[in-house]
């Protein structure tokens, strides 16, 4: 199976978001898109014929909203879909999806993280956030992947978190040295930020192939898993 995590930074490079998107759409059999307001799931209503869509929304203000979208190929069996942290205060938002493949249950969740303040570090609402999510899963069975847009530096407790809780961390693991490209760095010149985006899998997943191709269809770079 093929994962693909992506903040759509909706559509904001519409041409390249596309034509990246139509080069995976055949392969892939779950996208897991973050900031994928309105505009975004009207283009790509037209790209993804063949998935089912699942989307849902966390307001905290006009500066930090949460429009997530996963799209799942017809061909795979979504047991079930829910929430996660919609009504824990300050923190980001996640949907989890239960999907069965030849008999075997596989928990995916699509995160999009706090991105309030902008340092991406430590601090209460964020380690609630990936504590609520680390919670949240261990009452599956079966595989789990829970990847997206975290907000998040490498090296934090909210990421070592997950890594204490046997988690593999494949950024860190693959050494991918940033899930930025230079729509952030262009902006913000004077706040390197090399790092926001995570896949984490439990040791049940046999990781076949994970790359983070520097492409521009978004100011983030997508997550590409193969199990």
């Amino acid at each position: 199976m093929k994962f693909i995590f992506l903040n759509l930074w909706n559509f904001t490079n519409r041409h390249f978001a596309e034509a990246f998107i139509k080069e995976h759409a055949q392969s892939t059999d779950v996208f897991c898109f973050q900031e994928t307001y309105e505009k975004s799931k009207w283009f790509l209503i037209d790209i993804l014929k063949n998935f089912k869509s699942y989307s849902d929304y966390k307001y905290i203000s006009d500066e930090d909203a949460f429009p997530l979208a996963t799209y799942i190929k017809d061909r795979v069996d979504v047991v079930s879909v829910r929430t996660l942290l919609m009504d824990v205060h300050l923190t980001g938002f996640a949907q989890q999806f239960q999907l069965r493949v030849r008999g075997e249950d596989i928990h995916v969740c699509n995160v999009h993280g706090a991105s309030k303040p902008g340092d991406k570090l430590d601090n209460d609402a964020r380690i609630a956030q990936s504590g609520g999510i680390i919670h949240a899963f261990e009452g599956f069975k079966g595989k789990k992947i829970i990847g997206g847009d975290f907000n998040l530096e490498l090296n934090i407790q909210s990421i070592k978190m997950f890594e204490e809780k046997g988690y593999q961390n494949l950024i860190r693991d693959y050494g991918v040295s940033t899930t930025r490209n230079k729509y952030v760095s262009d902006r913000y010149p004077d706040n390197k930020q090399y790092y926001s985006d995570y896949v984490f899998v439990d040791k049940e997943i046999i990781v076949k192939d994970f790359t983070v191709p520097d492409i521009e269809a978004s100011d983030h770079l997508p997550l590409i898993l193969t199990i």
